[in-house]
């Protein structure tokens, strides 16, 4: 992915040392803004969905994200971003909340010394969308993990009807000639003897 990186930006990432953090959005209904950080940051973001400038939480919640790799090969890029389970606030959101499909972006910013950054520090590192998640409980402890993809996820999908009564009453709400097509024979020879 071109990032377009800034000749300052560049200047500091080859520094001897280098402050980043990462600024995670999730674009449910409520929209969730989270950082790595130990304090909070505010941030006008261009994807955010409410306009104007969001406070990414430093809240505990997040715990990292699996890693992103890149490559000039047509392929899915996916990510696990896992979440602590312990405190209920993560499942809470997940199951009051149509969440797949939701957008998923994550941030990565150069910070100096004092926490100040500026527009130039930012840049995205992964931009996709929800496509599951997983809830994993052990003996004291616990860890939601959501699966995100890039936006060609379903590059290769076939669109079109399905012999299912829900596809056949999008088109056809009071129709109910595919109520009972789970219960016929699977191999039906459509034009064929």
């Amino acid at each position: 992915m071109t990032r377009n990186i800034p000749a300052a930006l560049q200047t500091k990432l080859a520094g001897k040392s280098v402050f980043v953090a990462d600024l995670i959005e999730l674009h449910f209904s409520t929209p969730l803004y989270f950082t790595t950080t130990n304090i909070n940051l505010q941030y006008d973001s261009p994807t955010a969905p409410e306009s104007g400038v969001q406070t990414y939480l430093a809240q505990g919640l997040f715990l990292n994200y699996g890693d992103i790799i890149e490559n000039s090969d047509l392929r899915v890029g996916t990510l696990e971003l896992s979440f602590t389970a312990v405190d209920p606030t993560m499942v809470a959101v997940l199951i009051n909340n149509d969440f797949i499909d939701r957008r998923v972006v994550l941030y990565r910013l150069v910070l100096n010394s004092d926490y100040s950054f500026t527009d130039d520090d930012v840049f995205t590192i992964f931009d996709g969308r929800i496509s599951g998640w997983t809830l994993k409980e052990e003996q004291g402890s616990a860890n939601v993990t959501l699966s995100v993809a890039s936006f060609f996820a379903d590059f290769n999908r076939t669109n079109g009807r399905r012999t299912n009564p829900a596809s056949q009453n999008l088109f056809f709400p009071n129709d109910k000639g595919m109520d009972f097509s789970p219960q016929i024979v699977k191999d039906i020879r459509w034009g064929r003897p």
